[in-house]
């Protein structure tokens, strides 16, 4: 929680470089390994508090959906041209019960699982060296990875912002539809990824 509110303070007072700090942010959160110590999520969504208070520009969503999807590509790149052996990495010994966990996950329910990866602090970048190893296509992956990162960073912020600017609001469905259009949108992706594949 310490080095939560250190970050967040951080980007409070340099607002200008929030968007540059966010992308390292999530970078780091949705790389492979460095995904167990950056509380990537947590930050995003400490970070839509200051959004919403008129502290930080918007921008800073675009700038962390940007290193989200470089972190899930160089987790997947790894897990293609290391194979099973990334599995073995110091960082991930101690948890091989989640990687076998993982690997399972992926293993069911394929392109599904990268995107509700995405939402599971641990998972998400592990789910997609699993890819990498399992071969996935690229485009199918990077399709996955971009509409994911864009729903994982906006329901974050937002989730920070609603208590500052949106919980007071007379809109009934506002609400509602902050949370379930994600859920919608990842359901749809599904969906026409798998006609399209």
């Amino acid at each position: 929680m310490d080095i939560i509110q250190k970050i967040s303070a951080l980007i409070a007072a340099q607002a200008d470089l929030a968007g540059p700090l966010g992308f390292v942010i999530a970078f780091f959160g949705c790389l492979v390994g460095s995904s167990f110590v950056v509380p990537a999520a947590a930050i995003v969504t400490a970070t839509g508090v200051l959004i919403g208070a008129g502290v930080v520009s918007w921008t800073f969503v675009l700038w962390a959906i940007g290193g989200a999807v470089l972190g899930m590509s160089v987790s997947y790149e790894l897990g293609k041209r290391c194979g099973p052996r990334l599995l073995e990495m110091r960082m991930l010994q101690s948890r091989q019960q989640l990687v076998a966990r993982v690997r399972g996950l992926f293993e069911r329910y394929g392109i599904a699982a990268i995107m509700v990866g995405y939402h599971i602090g641990p998972a998400r970048a592990l789910v997609t060296s699993v890819a990498g190893i399992a071969g996935m296509p690229r485009l199918k992956f990077e399709t996955a990875s971009i509409v994911s990162a864009m729903v994982w960073i906006v329901d974050h912020a937002l989730i920070g912002v609603i208590p500052g600017t949106l919980i007071d609001a007379d809109s009934p469905w506002l609400l509602p539809v902050t949370f379930g259009a994600p859920v919608v949108v990842i359901v749809l992706t599904v969906m026409l990824l798998r006609k399209a594949f």
